[in-house]
């Protein structure tokens, strides 16, 4: 009885080894007992077939695991747990990817160190904001599922024999065409930026025309009311033209006539400009006197009797003799002698080169000197004067 007892003891006790063998192997092949740094990781969508204790590496060396991959509005939000040892060796400015190990296979977080790493290391508790996820291959399958399921086998065969017979016995021609359409490619990138600044000016070209578009939309709206009105204004139009054309040749006939009358007219009148461009100072001053004077000219015309106080001199000037001859010598400059106001009794008048001098009044009297005539001492009898 004992014996027995003996043995249950030791049957439960191998079950109990064998049960903590493998629980041991299993926290062991799990990594229950080993430590992590957790961070956080980010990103849109984990995938499909990424499975939970995922591989965590930086350039294939594996430095941790996915230990919670946990799913919200905004997407999900991964748990890494990184190795103590090597998260010093990881620049807090990491990015991470989420690949495949195979086209089918499960996937893995790989940690993407930039170009330009940050001196400050990653630490627990960070997280990674920034994350790339390839493109699923189920989702590749599934968007070209429907494509395939419409395609007919005999009409893409069909398609597909009309493609190989058109282009049998034609490959070395292709070729070339591929090679040149090749060099016309490789002068044109080149040239891209360029095009790229010009559909750019080209765009604020025509916003600029989109802009300006309804003042040109009017400019042709009343372009439109201006042809309808010289429509409907044709016969004035035209009676215009006609008397514009009649003007015209008599314009022609006259001047055909007077043109050398003309062209003299403007050389006989030159001297007489040019001598009324030196005096034209005097022009101002002449006729603001000329319009002071008009009052004293209405009183003196008033009732349309001309009024006048004559004092006779007491020796008058005799006149003018055989012997007395004009002279045209005055070469005085312009000057207004005190107009538009003269003082009276007038004074500062120039002493004209008229060829009489001597007179010795001051009153501008321009007549020969008396006594240079013989027939002076007749005049003298008369005037009482020995």
């Amino acid at each position: 009885m004992r014996e027995t007892v003996t043995k249950r003891a030791l049957g439960i006790a191998l079950i109990l080894i064998l049960a903590s063998g493998v629980w041991l192997v299993n926290a062991i092949f799990n990594q229950k007992f080993t430590s992590f740094d957790e961070v956080k990781l980010n990103t849109d969508t984990i995938g499909l077939q990424l499975p939970s204790r995922a591989d965590v590496k930086v350039r294939g060396v594996i430095i941790g695991q996915v230990l919670e991959a946990e799913s919200n509005t905004e997407g999900a939000v991964l748990t890494l747990g990184i190795d103590p040892d090597k998260i010093d060796q990881i620049p807090n400015n990491v990015t991470a990817s989420i690949l495949p190990k195979t086209l089918f296979g499960e996937k893995y977080v790989e940690l993407v160190i930039p170009n330009d790493p940050s001196t400050t290391s990653l630490r627990a508790d960070d997280r990674i904001t920034q994350t790339a996820l390839p493109i699923e291959v189920e989702r590749v399958l599934n968007d070209l599922f429907p494509l395939l399921d419409s395609i007919r086998p005999a009409e893409l065969n069909a398609t597909l024999n009309a493609i190989a017979t058109a282009l049998e016995g034609r490959g070395e021609d292709i070729g070339k065409n591929i090679e040149t359409l090749d060099s016309y490619l490789k002068r044109f990138n080149p040239q891209v930026p360029a095009l790229v600044d010009d559909l750019k000016l080209l765009g604020d070209v025509a916003q600029n025309y989109a802009d300006v578009a309804p003042a040109i939309a009017a400019t042709l709206r009343n372009t439109v009311k201006t042809g309808n009105t010289l429509v409907q204004q044709q016969a004035v139009l035209n009676a215009f033209l006609k008397d514009t054309t009649a003007f015209a040749g008599t314009a022609d006939a006259f001047l055909k006539a007077n043109g050398d009358n003309i062209v003299r007219l403007g050389e006989v009148t030159a001297p007489q400009a040019k001598l009324l461009n030196r005096y034209s100072p005097e022009f101002p001053c002449l006729l603001r006197g000329l319009v002071d004077q008009a009052p004293l000219l209405a009183s003196t015309f008033r009732g349309f009797v001309f009024h006048i106080d004559l004092i006779t001199l007491p020796q008058q000037p005799r006149g003018y003799g055989p012997k007395d001859r004009q002279v045209y010598g005055a070469d005085n400059g312009p000057a207004c002698v005190g107009l538009p106001s003269p003082p009276i009794p007038a004074k500062g008048f120039p002493n004209f080169n008229d060829g009489v001098n001597g007179l010795g009044r001051g009153d501008a009297q321009r007549v020969a000197p008396l006594g240079s005539d013989p027939t002076d001492a007749g005049l003298l009898s008369l005037m009482g004067v020995s």
